[in-house]
């Protein structure tokens, strides 16, 4: 009868896991390059309605990872995330307008701004133990007033009549694409979500994505662990609020016109939230599978609805979220997981016999 001894086992299992990491990240390396190569074609079909659907819903699936990076890993809710948003975007809108400082200048401006508000909104709030709903009437009590703000300095911001780009020849460096040359803000917004993801994906994988999921589970228990949990939300809902910014410059110069409710009102908050709810909170794919889920649906909904109940398109909508947050609170990675969860157990199970 043949044995093997203690070495001979741990050498094939080691092997075998290194195989078997190796296949993993083979698979994942291989699916992930060829969704990007399939974006970064996007733009050669030449289909302006494609180009925009697909422009529309990175620029969702980047707003929706930014807010994912703070309210995703560590649990706190926010309903207030238009506040940076409309200052990235008044900020850069009115550098550009009154000093003529380019926008990729003033996008950074504006983020900085957005940082500091931030982290002064969450400064208060944490030390005061706010939580839940608390923190995200806060936070969007907070928006509320940025946008009364722009709505009332008429002479700096234009008031209820917003903020308007003037047409200008093409100058890249001034954030300005030509007509014909549109397909360039798709580039933009696919290098931000990537780069927006790769932040995410990196504070996961590092200690302050581990605090941060600790403080999420339980902030007690990892205050007790030693894990200043103050701190680490701060530079979470910073680092949020700075990537949001960004969002909001990329917005004006795409689509040139903004008014204060469209920056700062409570729809733009919710619009940011709704794909995390679809997808999944504290995940990496969850922002972006929830856009394409949405955009989707809403693309498909609105061009098989007659004329006449255009708008139902929105309610059948808001009922897609609350059957999500009813009955799959994981959104569909959870779902996802559950599901290889079960295959694994099953074959395992398979396996033994």
């Amino acid at each position: 009868m043949c044995t093997l001894g203690r070495s001979d086992v741990n050498g094939t299992g080691n092997k075998t896991g290194l195989l078997r990491r190796f296949s993993l990240h083979f698979y994942y390396g291989f699916t992930g390059g060829i969704i990007l190569a399939i974006l970064l074609a996007i733009p050669l079909l030449k289909n302006t309605y494609i180009n925009q659907v697909i422009t529309e819903m990175l620029f969702l699936s980047y707003l929706s990872q930014a807010w994912n990076i703070m309210c995703g890993n560590t649990g706190q809710l926010s309903f207030g995330h238009a506040a940076f948003f409309g200052i990235g975007v008044y900020t850069s809108s009115l550098l550009f307008l009154k000093l003529g400082i380019s926008p990729w200048v003033g996008m950074f401006v504006g983020g900085f701004f957005a940082l500091i508000v931030g982290a002064g909104i969450g400064k208060v709030s944490f030390r005061y133990g706010l939580k839940g709903v608390y923190f995200a009437f806060v936070t969007l009590a907070s928006a509320e007033m940025f946008g009364l703000l722009a709505l009332l300095w008429k002479s700096l911001t234009g008031g209820a009549q917003g903020i308007l780009l003037p047409l200008g020849k093409h100058n890249p460096l001034m954030f300005f694409f030509d007509i014909n040359k549109r397909y360039l803000y798709y580039y933009v917004i696919l290098a931000m979500f990537l780069g927006c993801t790769l932040i995410a994906y990196w504070i996961k994988k590092r200690r302050l994505g581990y605090y941060l999921a600790a403080i999420r589970d339980n902030e007690d228990a990892a205050e007790i662990l030693g894990i200043d949990s103050q701190k680490y939300k701060l530079i979470a809902i910073s680092i949020s609020a700075f990537l949001t910014a960004l969002g909001g410059t990329f917005y004006i110069q795409h689509y040139q016109h903004i008014e204060p409710e469209n920056a700062f009102g409570v729809f733009r908050s919710f619009e940011i939230i709704y794909p995390v709810i679809i997808g999944g909170g504290g995940s990496i794919l969850g922002a972006p599978l929830g856009a394409f889920v949405l955009q989707f649906f809403e693309e498909v909904t609105r061009a098989i609805m007659p004329p006449l109940i255009l708008g139902i398109h929105r309610m059948i909508y808001g009922v897609l979220i609350v059957v999500m947050i009813m009955y799959l609170p994981g959104g569909l990675v959870g779902l996802i997981e559950s599901y290889k969860d079960r295959l694994v157990l099953k074959y395992k199970i398979r396996t033994r016999k």
